[in-house]
This record gives structure tokens, sequence and C-alpha cells, in this order.
């Protein structure tokens, strides 16, 4: 018997190919969300072919384009969003705020949707200037009476007090390192989805249960990716090149992409409350560890890390998402032997 009817955005991507897929797994239906068709996630998906079902949806800011598609639906996760690509600020705030609230307000109106979930960024809880000195990264939970009368009457509160303001129309390079505009804009896109999501929650207050996750930098194999030239862009591009040309683009707040996975599904349970916001972040590593682990299990591999190569991590506390979604983490090894893996196989295959 199914466990209910999702509705997905996002599936054609690196979380949201392993977070359907893994609904499916579990039970539920699901109705995928597509801007225009993809063979290879049809492909991906076949094996399901009686839970899955298709719509398609051009343009995701058009609140009135969802009403129909939404008819019957029980959970709706929401997992798209821009990742970074260029200089252009519409093309990062636009879809990512006015695509995550037009959602929001359709499924306000259907009575059948009993939560969503928004997939966000470990991005959108740290202020864009960075970590504040002695700071810790770590989720919240909102009460109903939280914007009221200041009392959180949940059990297990995380929280900070940072101003994760964005000033939409203000600068976002870097003089000192230009290459970082579209990472600093996808940053800004975040926060600013994030504050526009727990907005139209404070004062819509819909008939739905809201969550937001939070990854970390989600690493592991790609679903979705059938070519060398597919690791480029993501996450898992950046930790091969850091790995095998000792690139300064070691980031070591990292989440295996199953774990943020499991992570959506789980957050489906009635028991995780309205209001929740879960960091997603899997245990730390230091770049020795990880050196030496890529040493030992692929010496042949041409890789240029070192032991004093730079990586860049920031303290994080997850002991929300480990006791209220009862998630495990798997270690930063298993993310990086996944990546060396597929990108290895990938290269194998292109040379013969």
């Amino acid at each position: 018997m199914s466990k209910g009817l999702i509705f997905i955005t996002g599936s054609s991507g690196f979380i949201g190919s392993a977070t359907a897929v893994e609904a499916l797994k579990a039970g539920y239906r699901l109705r995928v969300c597509l801007r225009r068709p993809s063979d290879q996630l049809q492909t991906l998906l076949s094996n399901y072919s009686k839970q899955v079902e298709y719509v398609f949806i051009p343009d995701l800011t058009d609140e009135t384009a969802f009403s129909d598609k939404l008819v019957g639906v029980e959970f709706v996760l929401h997992l798209a969003s821009p990742l970074p690509h260029g200089t252009d600020r519409e093309t990062y705030f636009t879809p990512a705020v006015k695509g995550t609230t037009a959602l929001l307000k359709a499924a306000a109106k259907i009575p059948s949707i009993k939560k969503v979930v928004i997939t966000s960024s470990m991005a959108a809880l740290v202020p864009l200037a960075g970590v504040p000195d002695g700071g810790v990264i770590q989720g919240k939970q909102y009460s109903s009476f939280d914007f009221y009368v200041g009392i959180l009457l949940t059990p297990f509160v995380e929280s900070n007090d940072w101003d994760l303001s964005v000033d939409e129309y203000g600068s976002f390079e870097d003089p000192k390192n230009p290459t970082a505009t579209p990472m600093i804009l996808y940053m800004a896109s975040k926060l600013l989805a994030d504050k526009a999501t727990w907005d139209f929650w404070q004062t819509a207050r819909p008939p739905y249960s809201l969550v937001t996750l939070h990854p970390a930098f989600v690493y592991g194999h790609n679903l979705m990716q059938t070519s060398p030239d597919g690791i480029r862009g993501g996450s898992n591009g950046a930790l091969w090149e850091f790995i095998m040309a000792g690139t300064a683009t070691g980031f070591l707040n990292g989440v295996h992409v199953q774990d943020v996975a499991e992570a959506h599904i789980r957050a489906l349970d009635p028991r995780i409350l309205d209001g929740s916001k879960y960091l997603l972040a899997g245990k730390s590593i230091t770049v020795p560890e990880i050196a030496r682990f890529v040493q030992m299990r692929y010496p042949d591999a041409g890789a240029a890390i070192t032991e004093s190569a730079q990586g860049m991590s920031s303290p994080v506390n997850t002991t929300k998402a480990e006791t209220e979604l009862g998630i495990k983490w798997r270690s930063f090894e298993s993310m990086v032997q996944d990546v060396m893996d597929q990108q290895l196989g990938f290269l194998k295959n292109a040379s013969c």
C-alpha cells in the first residue's frame, strides 16, 4: 500500500534524483514536476513506473501553474533552486525566492497537503559575511507562538541570533576574489529564500506543516551523471578538484547525498514538528585524514592532495537532526570514495 503521493521538484538534479529514488523505495508515489522532459530521469525511475507520474511546469515562479498539479497530493518536496553558475543576480534571486513562495502559496490552497519540506542549504543559516567568531552553525525550532510571545514550547531548541539579512540590491563582488561572485550570489539566494519561506509561514499560517533542510556541501555518487564532464560545476566537482589538483576548494563541512535523501523522507514523519529547521552535516574530518585515505585507496590515481593542503570548515551542531530524524552520518571517507570511484570509472571508460 502506498504511503501517499509526493509532489517533488528538482528531481533531475544531484540531490533530487537520490531523494526521488529513496521516496519510491520507501513506498511513496511520486508526481514528478519538471520544467522539461528528462529521458535520463525517466530511465532512472523506470523500475518504479507504476508509482511515478510526470507533470511539466516551465516557470516555477508562476503560482497559478501549480494549482491543478497539486490535486490529491499529500506531501511536497521542493528541491529545485539555482546552483552557482554566473553573475546575474536575477537568475538566482527570482527562481530561489519566487519559485519557493509560489509553491508554498499554491500548496496552502490544497486541503490534502499535510507537509511541505523545502531543501535549503547550510548557507541559509550563516551570515553572508561568514560565521561570527566563536559561532556554531545549527538548526532551529520555531513554535507556533514563537513570533508572538517569544516563547519556544518545543522540547528541543537550537538557534542563533545572527543577522541573516541580505541587501538584494547591494554588491556581491569580492574585490580580492572576483571568481567568488557566483558562490556569494548562491549563498545570498539561499538566505533570501529561507527568509521568504518562514515569513510566509509566520504571516499566512498555512494548514500544512513546514520543514526546511539545510545540507552542508553534498558529496557522493551522482545518479544523473553520465560522463566525466558531468562533475563540473557541482559540489562533487569541487571535491574532485581539491583531491586531484590540490586547488583551494576543500570544503570539509560535507554530508553524503544518501543521508540528505533519507532526511527528506524521514522529515515526512508526522512526529516531525511544524516549524523545524535541520542542519545536515556529517562528521568532521581533517585534510591530512583525506590525503592519507586517498593515498592509501588510490595510489595510482595521480592525486595532488597533500597533508598540508588548505581546507575550509566551520563548527556545526547537528544534534537536532541526529535526535529527531535519527540520522547516523556516513563518513567523509565514504563520500570521497563514491566521488573517486565514479569519476575514475568515467575517465577509464572514456579512454577505452
